[in-house]
């Protein structure tokens, strides 16, 4: 493998899951021959990655002067530049670029327990207490104060505040959770957008009074605000308070002790203690509950936002971290044979509706890891 047009089909071929065993073999051999090499590969996949999320945007349609521009705005690759234009020229190639999509094709050794992903379903509590199971089947509920609440059949929520005013009524708050296996996406009566990952929970009033718009939030979520820079959008996640007037932005309460929100589009401020850090697009906060800190990166948002539009996005994502996220979604129990895999660095695409099993034999070709699904157990070795 000296020739560079060789080298990048091979590896493209290898990212795809269209090789076998032993082209697999004498890809992984050449990668790990030299610290060239691995550096090479590191840098190949997370331009596939980035090229595969693009295809599936609608972002290229042919003009690859165009493709080099964008991805030259999502990340800087230095010296590498080449291995995106080799990766358009070898997808593009017969196949119509839109029409590209990670495919793995099933080995005969390979028999595993299928495992179903989530899908939309949520249980919510109203203002009275009457807790409601919500899922893809459409209802329509009323709130005490007249509120108008419809359960649509695409797996949403949507809110029509009473006209109702001055009567007295008092501001009724909604408790939407939504469990491990589950996602649900909602309209709140001022029509901001919001997408709940799995295992989260939101709380919100029926309509929005006063001159704030406060929502409370532990987990995940991505929120579509609707712009009112009279009443400004505030989100409270454990000790932080994330203030916005009309953006787009997530909202992470995962880790312990940390808050994190990554900003997409707009201006949002995080304040904790007392202080407050305001973000640009592309910057990722975070704050820190053991000390009060704020700090604040620049990232590049897709990993963390795929999952909105139904998408799993790793960019040398430790394992650890990634089967935590499949976890919650497939309900995953995982065990570690080899404590050293926890910390393995992995990239890779797909779509959250499918068997989890394709990501998993996926990672098995570009390492030294092996997986093994039992019912809803996970065994990485």
């Amino acid at each position: 493998m000296s020739d560079k047009n060789e080298i990048d089909t091979l590896l493209v071929h290898f990212l795809q899951g269209q090789l076998n065993r032993e082209e697999r073999e004498k890809v992984k051999a050449w990668i790990t021959g030299e610290e060239d090499h691995e550096r090479y590969f590191q840098e190949f996949c997370r331009v596939h990655v980035h090229l595969q999320w693009m295809v599936r945007e609608n972002a290229i349609k042919g003009d690859l002067p165009m493709f080099r521009q964008r991805l030259a705005r999502r990340r800087r690759i230095g010296r590498y530049a080449s291995v995106a234009a080799g990766i358009v020229l070898l997808l593009g190639v017969g196949l119509g670029l839109r029409q590209v999509v990670p495919a793995w094709m099933p080995d005969d050794e390979y028999a595993e327990s299928v495992v179903h992903p989530g899908k939309a379903q949520a249980m919510l509590y109203l203002s009275s207490g009457v807790m409601v199971p919500i899922d893809s089947s459409g209802k329509k509920l009323t709130e005490f104060d007249g509120t108008a609440i419809e359960v649509h059949e695409n797996g949403s929520m949507s809110y029509k505040a009473s006209s109702r005013e001055g009567d007295g009524v008092k501001e009724g708050m909604n408790h939407l959770v939504v469990p491990r296996k589950g996602e649900f996406r909602l309209t709140l009566a001022d029509g901001t957008k919001v997408w709940l990952n799995s295992e989260s929970e939101l709380s919100y009033p029926c309509k929005f009074t006063g001159k704030e718009r406060v929502v409370h939030l532990k987990g995940e979520a991505y929120f579509e605000v609707a712009p009112n820079k009279a009443c400004p959008f505030i989100v409270k996640a454990n000790e932080a308070d994330i203030k916005v007037y009309g953006t787009q932005f997530n909202v992470n309460t995962r880790r312990e002790g940390i808050v994190e929100t990554v900003l997409v589009e707009g201006t949002v401020g995080m304040k904790g203690r007392g202080k407050e850090q305001v973000l640009k697009p592309n910057q990722k906060a975070e704050y820190h509950v053991g000390d009060g800190e704020i700090r604040v990166e620049t990232v590049d948002v897709l990993p963390y936002i795929a999952w909105r539009d139904g998408n799993f996005v790793f960019e040398n994502e430790s394992l650890a971290s990634i089967m935590d996220k499949l976890s919650l979604w497939y309900d995953l129990k995982v065990f570690y044979k080899r404590e050293d895999a926890k910390e393995v660095r992995l990239s890779g695409i797909m779509e959250r509706y499918r068997d989890v099993n394709e990501l998993l034999r996926f990672f098995e070709k570009s390492s030294d890891l092996k997986f093994s699904v039992r019912e809803t157990t996970v065994f990485v070795e």
